[in-house]
């Protein structure tokens, strides 16, 4: 919390009023930042007692805390961050006031009451802004190089021309280095940013005296994604920096869905945000709620504990979706967050990736997801809510293999794992061909999908099963971890990592949760599009993970 001696007048909770940072001008860019506050009501931005026509909403990181600027808020010190401190600089004009909302100045970050209120209305906040403004931060890593080869793209793909072919030359090439240090900026992994961007009306992206607009910046995104591997030496180095436009390109996506007025399952953005950053780890719940509909009741409420508000929003997720399916983002059977082993601990990232389900209802089998859900909630005596439902138990596992976790014991594990799969599908009535235990095997460690996220067909199950040669040290095709993988490699990679195959009593089996032992129940609960594994702790039940469909 950075420091200050301003003396905040309180806004009325009754009512939307918001604080409007209105910046002075100044011809020298040393000059102190000066600035004033100005209550405005959301209702009405038109009245005219306001100053202002239109204002902007600014989206940034806040930066490192210990680095601080003053600058004069109403003629008082006011501590920033360095990194706002440089965008305050930046957007400053020479003549004219310029209006902005920024989080840190316009909410009394020390007023829990007051940040409950305000954080409840970003999301309008961000809706009725004239435009959203990203600043990246200041000049470094060759972001100015950067930002020229991706208005490069954007006019390429204007003018329908052979992007790749006209930037994949040798001048070219080490410029996309730049870009993708660009993509890794922290600013792409914070949490509010997601709501932010979605909700915008326009966006100017800027970094240090650059300026583009967004479709341009993920234009650029995806002709990187798309193009890694043709920009040999470095397409190793670029590689690393995957994640950054990755979430540049799926926060397009998530806007795109907010302007056609899609609304989007509060699990899907909460699931999403697990992933990002944030310094209150509460805010992976409270940056969802802009970008849901009003069905979902979450309390904004900064005097609960982590446990709390993690509990309120997967109660609120499996409400608002009449589903379970929230459960199979469970990877802590352990629970030594102190969470029920229900909710999803968003603090930590995925040991495994999330399994399709509700999206691709067909791909993994539906178990019980076109059943209607019956459940309550029953807080115990010591504060801890459990779920009560139902479903069929329809097996218990017998027998697990190791863990795919390491390249050097992927053939190892993957032989120990089809072996299992062998000896068990050999004892099923009526009797499987060969092949068809192959295919079960094969099937089970991709989750039944092929890359595109379709099920699996004989064909790309043929494909599979002539990489693999039993008892071979080459059984499995060449990994390559940085790019130009296999389309099998590829599936087995995105599903089978952090997890392990397993076996049960009746003959089937299935690929789970690193956490799952001998005597775990395989169960259907109703409301839920994927079996998952539970285990029996005293009068109740534990969630050790989702599992996809078995395989018999």
């Amino acid at each position: 919390m950075l420091m200050t001696s301003y003396n905040y007048k309180p806004l009325n909770p009754d009512s939307r009023e918001i604080r409007m940072l209105e910046i002075h001008p100044a011809f020298r860019t040393s000059s102190t930042i000066k600035c004033s506050l100005i209550v405005a009501n959301l209702d009405n931005l038109n009245d005219d007692s306001v100053p202002f026509s239109f204002y902007e909403a600014l989206s940034y990181t806040w930066g490192d805390p210990t680095g601080k600027v003053t600058i004069k808020l109403d003629g008082c010190p006011f501590e920033v961050t360095r990194n706002l401190a440089a965008a305050l600089r930046r957007l400053r004009a020479k003549r004219g006031y310029r209006y902005l909302w920024v989080d840190a100045i316009c909410i009394n970050q020390d007023d829990d009451q007051e940040r409950n209120s305000q954080v409840s209305l970003m999301g309008l906040i961000y809706r009725t802004a004239e435009q959203v403004l990203i600043w990246l931060g200041r000049e470094a890593d060759g972001s100015k190089n950067a930002m020229k080869l991706i208005f490069s793209v954007a006019d390429l793909y204007v003018a329908e021309s052979d992007v790749a072919a006209s930037l994949a030359n040798e001048a070219h090439r080490a410029r996309w280095r730049d870009v993708a240090h660009l993509f890794d900026r922290p600013y792409w992994r914070r949490v509010w940013v997601r709501q932010e961007i979605a909700l915008a009306k326009g966006i100017v992206v800027l970094c240090g005296d650059r300026m583009m607009s967004w479709d341009a910046l993920v234009e650029g995104a995806v002709f990187l994604t798309d193009h890694t591997a043709d920009f040999e030496p470095i397409a190793a180095e670029i590689s690393h920096y995957t994640s950054g436009y990755h979430d540049a390109i799926g926060m397009d996506i998530l806007r795109e869905m907010i302007l056609k007025d899609n609304k989007v399952p509060l699990e899907d953005v909460i699931l999403h945000l697990r992933q990002c950053e944030c310094t209150d780890q509460r805010d992976k719940v409270y940056g969802a709620l802009g970008l849901v509909g009003p069905e979902v009741d979450v309390p904004i409420d900064y005097g609960l504990d982590k446990i709390a508000v993690y509990t309120n929003a997967a109660i609120a997720a499996i409400k608002s979706s009449n589903s379970l399916n929230t459960i199979c983002a469970c990877q802590n059977p352990s629970r030594s967050s102190g969470l029920p082993s229900w909710v999803p601990d968003l603090e930590v990232d995925w040991t495994a990736r999330k399994l399709r389900g509700t999206e691709n209802i067909d791909t993994l089998g539906s178990a019980g997801g076109f059943a209607a859900p019956t459940y309550s909630f029953q807080y115990q005596e010591s504060g801890l809510c459990s779920l009560k439902t139902r479903g069929v138990v329809v097996d218990l596992v017998s027998e697990v293999c190791s863990e795919f976790n390491n390249d050097d014991t992927l053939f190892e594990v993957l032989e120990e794992s089809r072996a299992l799969a062998m000896k068990t599908l050999a004892t099923v009535d009526p009797p499987l061909s060969d092949d068809e235990m192959r295919s079960c095997f094969w099937r089970t460690i991709t989750a039944n999908e092929e890359p595109r996220g379709l099920a699996a067909s004989d064909l790309f199950i043929a494909q599979a099963l002539e990489h693999v040669v039993e008892g071979s040290s080459d059984a499995i095709p060449p990994i390559d971890l940085r790019y130009g993988q296999s389309s099998f490699n590829e599936r087995f990679r995105v599903d089978a990592m952090n997890r392990l195959f397993y076996a049960t009593k009746k003959g089937y089996v299935g690929l789970g949760p690193s956490d799952a032992q001998e005597g775990d129940l395989v169960v259907v609960l109703l409301g839920n599009v994927l079996p998952i594994i539970l285990r029996k702790e005293k009068e109740y039940y534990v969630v050790v993970g989702e599992t996809c469909e078995l395989f018999s």
